[in-house]
């Protein structure tokens, strides 16, 4: 049985069943899948879990032994299966049928973020899926990202309108993880019960985006120096996740040095276009690209490696002062470019 992600948890509400696939690119759909499966196993009592990384050269008699294997403590367990690349193989899927034709009380859930269509053909899948429960974790296209804020906002309380659901896929440009960051941060400060036309909606995420990676972004790149600098100081008194901010400036320089060189070789709007930028982020992009240097731009690429490693080695204190020091060299090209 096919069942989409936001069906997911009706589906548990009528019982568990023992086998279940979720497989997509979506990484933050295939987490939140397997959580809610975990769970309903745990409330139908399943106390033990056992987890098997069937990547490389994995012997695929290990699943059989698993299930063969019981605890002293628990008659019923929940077998992950981690296959990252969503193709076990010839013995792999051998094993995957037979353990579905073995009757017993153990659940397997299936986890694979790699996939493609072709594998949904397969004799294994389909013997799973006829078991069980197919996840499909496809990516949230853009047009469809609007309705799933509104979703999401919804299963927490809170109704908002189709443009305030607009205004704010178009600011977070189609990363789902950022959106459900912004849907919790929004039902925190509006609680359950609130209605938000777009006028509400931009007032709270103003307030909850005072320190975030993505102001941050908007102030480097719109030139605010001091701002960026405050901004920055605010993340780190909250203690926001160093690699989150590496990742929203990273992208942002790669998609400004991008459209530099595609606007030399075609019309602005085919370089937007090739790139996939939202219209209401175009103006932005182009003023910091006529703004910033390429040379500017290629050196911020090696000194956000350079953050990288530090957030890695928890250099705490290296890391914020040579962010402040990139932020201010890209906010502010004309002065003298210094990392030291």
């Amino acid at each position: 049985m096919k069942v989409f992600p936001e069906r997911l948890q009706q589906t548990l509400s009528r019982g568990v069943a023992p086998v279940y696939l979720v497989a997509g690119p979506e990484l933050l759909l295939v987490e939140e899948a397997s959580d809610a499966i975990r769970k309903a196993a745990r409330e139908a009592g399943v106390s033990e879990r056992q987890v098997i990384d069937a990547e490389g050269r994995f012997d695929w008699n290990e699943l059989g032994a698993a299930s063969e294997n019981l605890s002293l403590f628990a008659t019923r367990r929940l077998l992950e299966v981690r296959l990252p690349s969503g193709k076990p193989g010839r013995e792999g899927g051998a094993a995957l049928r037979e353990w579905v034709k073995q009757p017993g009380d153990d659940i397997l859930l299936v986890k694979a973020q790699a996939w493609e269509i072709a594998s949904e053909k397969t004799a294994w899948f389909r013997d799973l899926e006829k078991a069980g429960v197919f996840v499909p974790c496809w990516l949230v296209k853009p047009a469809r990202l609007p309705q799933w804020i509104g979703q999401r906002l919804g299963q927490r309380g809170i109704r908002a309108d189709e443009s305030a659901c607009r205004f704010l896929a178009e600011r977070l440009e189609g990363n789902l993880l950022a959106a459900a960051q912004e849907v919790e941060r929004i039902s925190l400060l509006s609680g359950r019960g609130a209605t938000l036309d777009i006028e509400q909606l931009k007032t709270v995420v103003g307030d909850s985006a005072r320190f975030d990676g993505f102001r941050l972004v908007e102030l480097v790149m719109s030139g605010q120096a001091g701002a960026a600098l405050r901004c920055i100081r605010g993340l780190a008194e909250s203690e926001t996740p160093m690699p989150m901010i590496i990742f929203a400036l990273a992208r942002e320089v790669q998609l400004i040095e991008g459209f530099k060189a595609l606007s030399r070789q075609m019309p602005e709007s085919q370089a937007f276009k090739a790139l996939k930028v939202w219209s209401s982020r175009e103006q932005p992009i182009r003023s910091a690209a006529q703004r910033i240097p390429t040379r500017h731009l290629q050196r911020a690429i090696g000194a956000l490696a350079e953050l990288d490693s530090m957030a890695k080695s928890n250099q705490r204190s290296e890391f914020w002062l040579h962010l402040e020091r990139l932020c201010v060299a890209l906010a502010q090209p004309d002065r003298e470019w210094s990392l030291a």
